[in-house]
């Protein structure tokens, strides 16, 4: 009983953190930095319409990507739905004869074909129809998060010295320093504090996005990522096209863009 209470309460926490992700943080985080960040940054260093016009496209796209992708993680159905005549293993809970690499979650109580890993965030397996979609997902947080460092990092200077940087620095990591120190806390060291925060994201999700893209193109599933594979350029082409589908080239730069797997690859795994 307890362990089922636990079980579901979890569930509902990730939940919680999903839709707080979808719904509150992405859209705030981009209205921050579009509505405040931007707008200080362009007007202090005199940057040009052009360019004033080229930031705008550019994280408008940046954030496209990220909220569909996100979104395609999570709606997109990537279970097992029925029994197959030739599979490797029987699921007991779903009552099902399952292909090879799926495997049942007990989180999301189902098999997930070609399954690689439960995603905390965004409360879903990551399977063989949304592995585009989260990888994409990933690469675009890491652009998106590089991007407004660099816009934080300029923002922060309009606010303080780069002395009161490095000063504030110190602050917030020495905490012997805070005592010693004979300036007291101020909104500076909240700007400087968040600059840190974004440089801590990017490390985090870069270190995401060079295990998943390393795997995707080996061609392996978390599971097995351990295991070495030599590749060439035909199989490093053949392995991204089963995670991009076939029209890759729009899938990069549009979430929403069909590009169906190779035939040949769905059939191996369904």
């Amino acid at each position: 009983m307890i362990f089922k209470f636990a079980k579901i309460s979890a569930r509902v926490y990730e939940k919680v953190i999903c839709y707080a992700l979808v719904y509150v943080i992405t859209p705030c985080f981009f209205i921050f930095e579009m509505a405040l960040v931007r707008p200080i940054v362009i007007k202090h260093y005199n940057y040009g319409i052009l360019l004033h016009a080229f930031h705008v496209i550019c994280g408008t796209f940046c954030f496209l990507n990220v909220v569909g992708n996100m979104i395609m993680s999570i709606f997109t159905n990537t279970s097992v739905n029925k029994s197959v005549r030739v599979g490797e293993s029987y699921c007991d809970t779903c009552k099902i004869i399952r292909p090879a690499k799926a495997w049942h979650c007990k989180l999301c109580n189902v098999c997930i074909l070609r399954r690689d890993h439960h995603c905390f965030f965004l409360s879903r397996c990551i399977g063989l129809y949304n592995q585009r979609y989260f990888i994409l997902y990933l690469t675009y947080i890491l652009i998106s998060l590089i991007y407004s460092a660099i816009y934080n990092y300029y923002f922060v200077l309009t606010r303080i010295q780069e002395y009161d940087l490095v000063l504030s620095l110190f602050r917030i990591f020495n905490p012997f320093f805070r005592y010693m120190s004979t300036e007291p806390p101020s909104i500076k060291d909240v700007y400087v504090l968040f600059l840190c925060l974004n440089g801590g994201l990017i490390f985090w999700s870069g270190l995401l996005f060079i295990y998943h893209v390393r795997n995707a193109m080996s061609g392996v599933v978390a599971r097995d990522s351990r295991l070495k594979r030599r590749l060439n350029m035909t199989m490093l082409k053949n392995n991204l096209m089963n995670i991009f589908g076939t029209r890759w080239y729009l899938a990069i730069v549009w979430p929403f863009a069909e590009s169906p797997l190779p035939q040949e690859y769905v059939m191996k795994n369904i």
